[in-house]
């Protein structure tokens, strides 16, 4: 973050009110020295004329007959993975790293043929958002299903896949509870004159998502909010003979050679449908994290968060969202001060944030692994805190936030290899 707007957030809290003749308290003049930000839509890539991602969704379907794969009835229904038990929780530095007001838990596939998740170094998860976030319960028409989603990025420097999406079933969350799961490649479909509808992989890092109804909203640091349809989920093949499994592996997007789709060996795709970028005009904002809020009564909004690794002086902003699940203005409504380093994830609750942060880690030193992260409260927005509300799992990312009928719950989880894990704390 540069110097001067730094200063600039740190002179919002002395920005002078001006009363008018009816008695309202408004900002003064000097109210204009406070940055602001702003989100533009896209919805295509190149010349205004070119192929929208949405079109180009509908020619896979239409044209190439792509089949339409629900989250529930076919992701979940066919899904080959399943969670393992989260463990005792002493797997790393540090003493037994349970988070604090646990409620459930658990880890993912460590079986040989799916280890990869539970222990990889390839794939990383990031960000977390549920069906009550995008719908206040469970899926529509899905017989009460309710799903958790946690996207992935993959850090390897060649044959990079981009980012994925687990759909995991997390209607049942009790003590021996395995959820079954499986992934969806993140696609960007394109249209190229003369050629079939196709796509490619994106290169999200994914460091937080958002459910909205129909849309996964995409935190991308540098380059704001990619958004995707959750109802235009796409089946591809796999392969069905030693080739085409090859084809399967090492393709994404259409194979002339058999006429067939492919996405890296993932069995479905789900494809980019707008883009909201940084406005021309806006100040800067690192698009670390994103997360709902459905607790402003009846509008639902967008809140994005700054992660800077030794920096307290990130901001939150807030977008509003229209009925239909869209960002309703290009300005943002507001923004806070975060006021701690290393935010991974942030949610609003009435009039309460709550945040997510990681250790610092002293890279080269035998102490240099994975610590224990904290939760903290911030009561109003944009106070000063000064110790931490508890702590959670070893290198903890993003969060979500779950009401219930006694007060509520926050989900998390943890990257690391070897102890990766999905969990829920109370309130």
């Amino acid at each position: 973050m540069d110097t001067t707007r730094r200063a600039l957030l740190k002179s919002i809290a002395a920005v002078p009110l001006a009363v008018t003749a009816g008695g309202l308290l408004v900002p003064s003049a000097a109210r204009a020295a406070e940055p602001e930000y702003g989100l533009r839509m896209y919805d295509r890539d190149g010349a205004p004329t070119g192929t929208t991602w949405a079109a180009a969704t509908q020619g896979l379907i239409m044209r190439q007959r792509l089949g339409v794969a629900g989250l529930v009835d076919d992701v979940l229904n066919r899904a080959e993975r399943r969670a393992s038990a989260p463990g005792d929780w002493r797997d790393g530095p540090g003493s037994a790293p349970k988070p604090d007001r646990f409620d459930f838990a658990f880890g993912w596939d460590a079986r040989p043929k799916y280890r990869e998740d539970a222990r990889g170094t390839r794939w990383y998860p990031q960000g977390i958002s549920t069906s009550y976030d995008a719908y206040g319960g469970s899926v529509p028409g899905s017989g009460g299903k309710k799903v958790a989603l946690v996207s992935w990025y993959d850090k390897q420097a060649g044959g990079n896949q981009g980012a994925r999406v687990s759909v995991i079933d997390v209607t049942r969350t009790g003590s021996s509870a395995r959820p079954r799961y499986d992934h969806i490649l993140l696609v960007i479909p394109t249209k190229e004159a003369g050629e079939p509808y196709s796509f490619n992989v994106t290169d999200l890092h994914a460091g937080g998502i958002a459910w909205v109804g129909k849309w996964l909203y995409v935190a991308d640091r540098a380059h704001g909010l990619y958004v995707f349809d959750t109802t235009r989920t796409l089946k591809v093949s796999r392969g069905s003979t030693e080739e085409t499994r090859e084809h399967a592996k090492n393709w994404c997007g259409y194979h002339g050679g058999d006429k067939k789709y492919y996405a890296h060996g993932y069995r479905y795709v789900m494809p980019l449908h707008r883009v909201y970028r940084p406005a021309g005009w806006s100040a800067e904002l690192a698009y670390s994290q994103v997360s709902v809020d459905r607790t402003q009564g009846a509008t639902q909004s967008l809140v994005v968060s700054e992660y800077f690794e030794t920096s307290s002086d990130g901001v939150a902003v807030r977008w509003h969202l229209t009925g239909a699940g869209y960002i309703a203005a290009e300005r943002a409504a507001s923004a806070w001060s975060l006021r701690v380093p290393r935010v991974q994830g942030a949610v609003c609750v009435g009039d309460q944030t709550y945040y997510s942060t990681n250790a610092p880690v002293d890279a080269g030193t035998p102490d240099d692994g994975p610590k224990q992260g904290s939760l903290w409260l911030q009561w109003p927005r944009g106070a000063e805190m000064t110790s931490p509300r508890g702590g959670l799992g070893l290198g903890p990312e993003d969060l979500s936030y779950q009401p219930r009928t006694r007060g509520g719950s926050l989900w998390g989880l943890a990257e690391h290899p070897g102890t990766r894990r999905v969990f829920r704390i109370r309130l």
